[in-house]
């Protein structure tokens, strides 16, 4: 277990290169606009720009650390590191269907005011494409930092432009 705390530490550590972060938008882009296209489409997603500026502000900080920092800390660091060390061939898909699971599950348990888009399938659906695209660019880079700030940047534009609850 102690690898597994160092590889995800080193991977906290680790900044990737110009290289490693186009590579990560040339990803990135694609999905975010598959995602958007998939909740616009299912409905669990609306055109609702946020006005209040100091709320979005004190939200986006917010956001930073949960989900962004916590979730991919857990998903993309402890566990993919240590799945992909008992499995290296399933290791990181395991990885992502717990990222998945996660979010319907939490919405059963804490039933947060987005519950019923975290118990929509097509949400799932979204959160295997982004879960694919984020452990592929956490292994490719070897660090977390591409999948915190892309975590941040999808939930935050949920919440400020596409109809997110800040509550």
């Amino acid at each position: 277990m102690k690898i597994v705390f160092q590889q995800t530490f080193n991977a906290l550590k680790t900044w990737p290169d110009t290289k490693q972060w186009m590579a990560a938008l040339r990803l990135t882009i694609p999905a975010l606009a598959m995602v958007a296209a998939l909740g616009l489409l299912a409905g669990w997603l609306e055109w609702s720009p946020v006005t209040d500026i100091t709320t979005l502000l004190v939200i986006a900080a917010f956001l930073f650390f949960v989900p962004a920092l916590l979730e991919e800390l857990l998903f993309r660091g402890l566990l993919l590191s240590w799945l992909t060390r008992l499995t290296p061939r399933w290791g990181a898909w395991l990885s992502t269907l717990l990222f998945v699971a996660w979010h319907p599950l939490q919405a059963l348990t804490i039933g947060p005011p987005w519950a019923e888009m975290f118990l929509n399938p097509t949400f799932w659906i979204a959160t295997l494409i982004m879960g694919i695209i984020l452990s592929h660019i956490r292994i490719v880079s070897r660090s977390l930092w591409p999948v915190i700030l892309i975590h941040w940047f999808a939930v935050l534009m949920w919440k400020s432009l596409l109809g997110g609850p800040f509550y």
